[in-house]
């Protein structure tokens, strides 16, 4: 993905087109997350475009001032708010997705998979058979997280816990204690991961090592390492939405992007397909799940998202896809 550009129009609150039932985007239209906002509502507008035949109208709101009662019983509110805060509540009626890794509401879904659901799906692949893997943690992790973690990995997990203090060396003295295992994954996101990294490279039987969706390009541009793998969503579902939305915006869609593209695109496929009453929680935790922009997903019965992961290998300091994504659940 390219850095995000400023493009598209302003962020306003306006009700786009007309249809059979609405779509609310509830976002903030200032702050430091302005622009991440403006790049969810670019993604809506065209997947609207693209796929809604006049059949769904879309509300942008602002997140900071929301007047909902301007709405018709909108069937889905889709919420961005970073600092887990809205000012007022949306309609109770609504089915309500948050573009974000947990819901904020009682009944509601989130998108967005969590750096540890990617993390799970590299350790899987790094050991396919049950081979044992060690993890490092850092010590804030709650123990029910890295127990959920383990069983979901499978097989034999050493978890190697650490103080945030504690240096890189320290950490590849805590994890001497993990020989013979297939691969080791990293929970966090910070530099001194690199450094512990090269550190296994000079074992005799080199572990895998496994990142997530968590780790940014100073990591991945690290040459230390090289060689290590990640499980990013699927991708396959890009090109056809970054063609247009680059004809449309002048710019590469974001993440952000992509997410507000898919909440639009299973709501207008739903509405189509069933009519103006389609949008329900029944319907969208459907076992099935959805094929978007952001790859296969699908909503568990807790709210949170299940994706399907390609992995991803550090070549020269860029992701390289060396297995793609499962076509289906």
């Amino acid at each position: 993905m390219s850095e995000p550009e400023d493009v598209g129009p302003p962020l306003n609150a306006e009700v786009i087109g007309g249809g059979e039932t609405t779509l609310a985007l509830v976002l903030p239209f200032a702050g430091s997350d302005a622009l991440t906002a403006k790049h969810i509502r670019n993604g809506a507008l065209l997947a609207r475009e693209m796929l809604s035949d006049n059949k769904l109208a879309l509300a942008v709101e602002n997140g900071a001032n929301p007047d909902y009662e301007a709405l018709k019983n909108p069937a889905l509110v889709a919420l961005y708010a970073p600092d887990g805060k809205l000012s007022e509540t949306p309609p109770q009626r609504s089915v309500t997705i948050t573009i974000g890794e947990a819901p904020l509401r009682e009944g509601g879904l989130s998108l967005v998979a969590s750096d540890m659901d990617s993390l799970i799906a590299g350790l899987r692949y790094a050991a396919p058979s049950g081979a044992p893997v060690a993890v490092l943690a850092p010590e804030s992790q709650s123990d029910a997280s890295l127990e959920r973690m383990a069983k979901a990995i499978g097989g034999t997990v050493q978890v190697v816990t650490y103080k945030s203090s504690e240096s890189a060396g320290d950490l590849i003295e805590l994890l001497k204690g993990a020989e013979d295992v297939a691969a080791v994954g990293f929970v966090e996101s910070d530099r001194k991961i690199a450094e512990v990294a090269a550190a296994l490279k000079s074992r005799k039987s080199a572990p895998l090592v496994v990142g997530h969706t968590g780790w940014g390009t100073a990591l991945v541009g690290d040459p230390k390492l090289e060689g290590a793998v990640l499980a990013r969503p699927g991708t396959s579902g890009h090109a056809v939405v970054s063609e247009r939305y680059s004809e449309k915006f002048g710019s590469a869609p974001t993440e952000m992007s992509l997410y507000g593209f898919d909440i639009v695109a299973v709501a207008s496929g739903l509405v189509r397909q069933h009519g103006s009453k389609a949008i329900t929680r029944k319907r969208l935790t459907n076992s099935t799940g959805f094929k978007g922009a952001t790859g296969t997903f699908r909503f568990r019965e807790d709210g949170t998202v299940e994706r399907l992961y390609e992995i991803n290998k550090i070549v020269g300091g860029k992701l390289k896809v060396i297995q793609s994504a499962p076509s289906g659940f």
